[in-house]
């Protein structure tokens, strides 16, 4: 079986980003909370100016956490939960699948995938099935039988069958 995710290297990868995530908010919010009560207990300036210039930043500081925390920690959040429970969950194990064609290559979240198409037949009926590649230089032939090993739609490993 050919490998396209490394489990255990993707999923360090992830939890580093995910602490390294945390632990910059941590910084932001601590640099903000202590540079303000340093600022109000040894400032020189008239109080009124050195509130206003607290406020601001403080203002400015909590925009940025909104957003980040709104749009960029989301995002690294799932990626980290995906992995991890990528190791403790049951692959789906060696369906025998026909390749049909690839729809389409996209790109969300600085993640590029590829869709592909699979047919496989169960008695008397025939499913279609769209999996997900996220290497983009898996190259694999119409009409050619593969054993699949995926996760939620995510091709893990893959095999021709002859």
């Amino acid at each position: 079986m050919k490998e396209l995710i490394n489990i255990d290297g993707f999923k360090k990868k992830a939890k580093l980003r995910y602490v390294l995530n945390i632990v910059f908010l941590a910084v932001i919010l601590l640099a903000t909370i202590g540079g303000t009560i340093t600022s109000l207990l040894l400032s020189h300036l008239d109080y009124t100016v050195n509130m206003i210039i607290n406020i601001v930043v403080t203002v400015v500081v909590g925009l940025f956490i909104i957003f980040y925390l709104l749009n960029i920690f989301p995002i690294i959040s799932h990626y980290y939960t995906y992995y991890k429970n990528l190791n403790v969950a049951s692959l789906e194990h060696h369906r025998r699948l026909v390749f049909f064609r690839e729809i389409e290559n996209k790109e969300i979240n600085n993640v590029k995938y590829r869709v592909l198409q699979f047919f496989y037949q169960e008695g008397e009926y025939r499913y279609i099935d769209n999996l997900y590649v996220l290497d983009n230089d898996v190259k694999l032939i119409e009409d050619q039988a593969y054993k699949v090993q995926t996760y939620q739609n995510v091709i893990i490993s893959y095999e021709a069958l002859s």
